[in-house]
């Protein structure tokens, strides 16, 4: 067994190698491409470097590359990314290498930073590798050209040449994290303990799938009241008001609460440049900001792809998802007339078969489309990466609101049938909920099984012949995580459940934010005609919570920690999905027979003024309540402007105390010129 050992970052009187991130090269990866990239990540900052530690190991089929780093380039990389830890004041404050003294735990700089904190510095650092004057192309990939300034090892990843880059998890932190969230099963998550581990990103979307979940309590009491009480059209009316008004105080109170957390996590109204992604390609010119060369891509021509081709395909397929709909109401009647005539019991399961067969093809379509919103939002051509999501999320959302929906606002303003809008709804909530858990859990930990049993074979046949390079700084225990970790699915923060012609389904918060959406959906749209789907919504979000928190901890590759400052575009899409919300249910207790019988007593045209003012007293109930509830608590606004002054009042000293030592050197300069003079 040979040592292969590469190393930067320090001298050679270093604490023992942890490995931080994992690299591993593509069976196709040259030994040209591979040996450049490790210079690269070895070679001094001061030489176009990343200046970390790199341990090799080769076997048979791939090369796998274990990055950690010194502890002097892990704090000098914290400062300029400005991490905040805990001040011995009780502040969280940006790490500074001139007072680390001051900071809690700062004595034991092993411990001083997380793992994850760490593990987020080597990604950045990475990502910050780009390419030098010289570097006209990859080496070994001579079809690959670079440019000064590009970010190189983004590029490599998106080329496939670097098959995966992941972060290692901590064994013991997970078994202790695992048995506080989804093992016991009836505690409050940790949440804080989460963000420390898995990031912001993750931590807030666990944080509003808890808090949703606690918001369904109340309309779900009431809805089964509503449901096996007495019914009235009262009681109706006042499950429909309630529902509306609960939706806006579910909603204003979670940004007070999203203000509390991203305070806590020192990422409240944080803002820093965006570099541009490195998918992003066009004619090279220098940036105004950074001075450095990039591509530059006309915006007219991202305009003319948007609206010229993406947006008619959108529309086509929105189309489809319509026709999809008659077919599903044609074979509907079929059955309902196959029913009638023979009245068996075979008659009376395929009546049930329409919808379930419906909503699975919703469930597919879903998936594939989001495979195409991916490729057309990648066309594109975005620069930024915000802009690319935002324009992804709405994609996602225009698409899924319709393929979910149309179907339900089919039946409840063109057939008018209520009885049968309820069957459908309680299908396909159902039937999707039960879909999304076996797809997104039962699948991926079987599989993840499989590969694990093939990884342990593998390992066992390549200790006995020996057919592998090793750095023995690397443990085999790290080996063997490593590589059962790499045979995980990889969880991304955006991207979509299916990829065609792919082995490993990305999936990420994304994904989920979608899911509670259009089950936000099914549970305010039509409150008036299933008073039960918050009970059945509710059911569901408590067990998903903790099959989440097991896929996270047992199925996915670890995410590298992402900072957040909320949930992003998804607060919108809430808040206009309860503002559709009242005019559906509106409409619905418009169209009841009572309310249809009292049209006829008052005239159409009076019903449906009165509809209108009672749809506009609602919305301004709404309106109201989401101004009076302040975004954030007041102890977070005073902790924000007590952060503001003494920032403020720490640049004056810092000012003044440069003019000082300014004049002093004058002053000196002065005195030494008058004794040169005297000499």
């Amino acid at each position: 067994m040979e040592t292969v050992e590469t190393g930067g970052g320090g001298s050679d009187a270093r604490p023992p190698f942890t490995s931080l991130v994992v690299i591993e090269f593509s069976s196709s990866a040259s030994q040209q491409t591979i040996s450049w990239v490790k210079d690269k990540i070895t070679t001094p900052k001061s030489s176009g470097g990343a200046d970390l530690i790199v341990q090799t190991m080769t076997t048979e089929k791939t090369v796998v590359l274990h990055v950690g780093a010194s502890n002097e380039s892990l704090l000098n990389a914290a400062e300029l990314m400005e991490i905040k830890k805990l001040y011995k004041d009780g502040s969280l404050r940006e790490v500074q290498r001139d007072d680390l003294d001051q900071f809690e735990n700062s004595q034991d700089l092993d411990s001083f930073l997380t793992l994850a904190e760490k593990q987020c510095i080597v990604k950045h650092e990475l990502d910050a590798i780009r390419a030098a004057e010289t570097d006209r192309c990859v080496p070994g990939e001579m079809k690959l050209p670079l440019y000064k300034g590009q970010t190189l090892i983004p590029l490599l990843v998106d080329k496939g040449i670097i098959a995966q880059l992941f972060p290692l998890h901590d064994k013991r932190s997970l078994k202790t994290l695992s048995f506080d969230w989804y093992q016991s099963f009836f505690s409050a998550q940790p949440i804080d303990r989460i963000q420390q581990y898995f990031g912001g990103t993750v931590a807030m979307y666990f944080a509003f799938l808890g808090f949703y979940t606690m918001a369904l309590i109340p309309p779900a009491l009431i809805g089964v009241i509503s449901e096996y009480g007495a019914p009235s059209e009262l009681s109706t009316l006042f499950f429909c008001v309630f529902n509306l008004v609960w939706a806006t105080i579910f909603l204003e109170v979670w940004k007070r609460n999203c203000a509390t957390l991203t305070y806590k996590w020192g990422s409240i109204r944080t803002e820093h440049y965006e570099e541009a992604r490195p998918q992003y390609y066009g004619e090279l010119s220098r940036n105004r900001v950074t001075g450095r060369l990039e591509p530059k891509y006309p915006k007219w021509k991202r305009l003319l792809k948007f609206y010229g081709v993406s947006l008619p395909v959108v529309l086509l397929c929105l189309f489809g998802a319509f026709y999809i709909m008659l077919v599903y109401f044609w074979s509907e009647d079929l059955a309902l007339a196959y029913h009638k005539e023979h009245d068996s019991t075979l008659s009376r399961v395929l009546l049930y078969m329409p919808t379930i067969v419906y909503a699975v093809l919703i469930f597919i379509m879903n998936a594939v489309y989001r495979t195409l919103a991916k490729l057309l939002n990648d066309w594109e051509n975005h620069r930024l990466q915000s802009a690319y999501d935002n324009h992804l999320v709405v994609k996602l959302v225009l698409f899924d609101f319709t393929n979910c929906f149309i179907c339900l606002f089919y039946i409840a303003f063109y057939l008018r049938d209520m009885k049968l809008l309820r069957s459908n709804m309680a299908a396909l909530l159902i039937t999707q909920q039960i879909l999304g858990q076996i797809i997104e859990s039962l699948v991926p930990y079987l599989m993840y099984k499989k590969r694990k049993i093939s990884i342990t074979k593998r390992s066992n046949e390549v200790k006995s012949t020996g057919n592998a390079v090793i750095d023995l700084k690397v443990t085999a225990d790290v080996r063997k995580q490593a590589e059962i970790e790499g045979s995980r699915d990889p969880f991304v923060e955006v991207d979509v459940i299916l990829e065609l012609g792919k082995t490993k389904a990305p999936r990420g918060t994304l994904d989920d934010y979608l899911e509670m959406y259009l089950q936000f959906g099914y549970v305010f749209l039509f409150s008036a005609v299933f008073p039960t789907a918050a009970l059945w919504a509710l059911i569901n979000n408590f067990t998903e919570i903790r099959t989440d928190a097991f896929k996270m901890c047992r199925t996915f590759q670890r995410p590298f920690a992402q900072p957040t400052t909320g949930i992003g575009a998804w607060q919108i899409a809430f808040e206009l999905m309860s503002v559709v919300a009242v005019l559906t249910n509106c409409a619905l207790l418009a169209l009841t027979p009572q309310g249809l019988k009292y049209s006829e007593d008052i005239g159409e045209v009076n019903y449906v003024i009165l509809f209108i003012i009672a749809e506009h007293i609602i919305l301004f109930v709404k309106l109201t309540l989401a101004y009076i509830i302040p975004d954030e608590p007041q102890w977070v606004e005073t902790a924000l402007a007590q952060t503001a002054y003494n920032s403020k009042l720490a640049w004056r000293a810092q000012q003044m105390e440069s003019a000082r030592r300014r004049k002093a050197e004058k002053e000196e300069l002065l005195i030494d010129t008058r004794d040169i003079k005297q000499e």
